[in-house]
This record gives C-alpha cells, structure tokens and sequence, in this order.
C-alpha cells in the first residue's frame, strides 16, 4: 500500500477522534455547543454521506478482491499487482466508517448520541438499520485485525473466521440501503444492489466445482 493510502487513513481517523472528542464533550455538557449555521449543517451532511459511501465502497473493493484471491478468480486478467492492493482497503474502510460515524454526532437532525453510536439498535433513528451499520464495523473491525491472531489459532480456523467478512457486507449494504437519506435515489438504489449482484456473482463462480483438465493422450504413430 502506498504512502497516499496511508495519510488518507491517518487523516480519516485524526479527524474521527477529533470530531468524536468534541462531540462527547459537548453530549457531557463539557464544552457548549454552539448553533451551526445551515451551510454548515448541509456541509455537514455532505460529508457524512461522502465518507458513508466511500466507506462501503472500499468495503466492496477489499471483499472482491478477497474473494479473487482464495478462488483464484481472474488469472491473468486480474493481476496480484492490482488484487492484493484492493484487499488492503480493509483498513482504509474501518478509518471511513470511524470517521462516518464521528461525523454524525455533528448532524442535529439525527440525534445520535455517543452511546447510540457504539451500541447497536439504541438509535432512535432507523435503530434496525443503524445498528446493522454498527455490526458490520464491529465485524470488519474482528476479521481485519484477526490476521494479528492467525498463527495462534492456525490457517483453518482463521479462515472460518474470516467468512464474517460476508456477513460485514451484507450488513454494510442494508445499513446503507435503508438507512441513508439518499438511498431512495435510482443512482443510489442501482450501486447498493450492483454491487451486491457483484458480490453474489463472485461467491457463486468461488463455490462451483473444480472440473479437472483430463491428461493429454501421445498418440503413438
């Protein structure tokens, strides 16, 4: 991974902590909180969205690309130059959906509190949805730094573990199918379920049977 990908990731959570940190302390009644104007509360919004989005996408990306890998999927086509570098988003999605997440503490429509924002289904808004959201950050959060624990428990187990990446997405794009406040747009509507039909599509060419190439026969003249 490069050092561009790497300063995204140290800004993304800089700024995740920051904003989080502020906002708690305006929730403990620490520091006061101040009334934004609407063009800050629509900027705002902007970027809740933007870094949501982006959040899932690098999900998307670094679940293919696994799927590429272990299925050997792509050969040629898909060389390990440009796989192995998209399965490394993984880290880059868990900055997003921290930042995500630290942002809508800012939004004054949602109401979210620091605890709604760590304890899935307390939200008082879209709770089911919302606390999908929540799981699947819990969940990509476990699998991605399950490699840390990888010689402990041995190849096999770890890669049983590592199928919750599955149920990470599949949460992801329910948090952000019905959660969003875009999502009734046909753009929106069409890349949620694109890419989950991609998704499925991958898992299914993984799952076929491996069809052994019969042995050439030496015709002896």
């Amino acid at each position: 991974m490069d050092g561009r990908t790497h300063l995204l990731e140290i800004v993304a959570v800089l700024v995740g902590a920051v904003g989080g940190g502020l906002a708690a302390f305006q929730a403990a009644g620490v520091v006061p909180v101040i009334a934004m104007p609407d063009s800050v509360t629509t900027l705002v919004w902007y970027v809740i969205r933007v870094t949501g989005i982006a959040a899932y996408v690098a999900l998307w990306l670094t679940t293919i690309a696994g799927i590429a890998i272990s299925g050997q999927i792509g050969g040629k086509r898909l060389p390990g130059a440009i796989v192995y570098p998209l399965h490394q988003l993984g880290d880059l999605a868990l900055s997003l959906s921290v930042l995500h997440g630290a942002l809508l503490l800012g939004d004054r429509f949602g109401g979210f509190t620091p605890t709604s924002l760590v304890v899935p289904f307390v939200a008082t808004y879209r709770p089911v949805w919302t606390g999908l959201g929540i799981l699947s950050l819990y969940l990509a959060a476990a699998v991605f730094w399950s490699v840390e624990v990888r010689p402990r428990v041995g190849y096999g187990a770890w890669r049983v573990f590592h199928y919750l990446a599955f149920v990470s997405f599949a949460f992801a794009l329910l948090h952000g199918l019905f959660s969003g406040t875009d999502s009734t747009s046909p753009a929106m509507v069409l890349m949620y379920l694109g890419t989950g039909a991609v998704v499925l599509w991958m898992i299914g060419l993984r799952m076929r049977p491996t069809v052994p190439t019969p042995a050439r026969v030496t015709s002896r003249a």
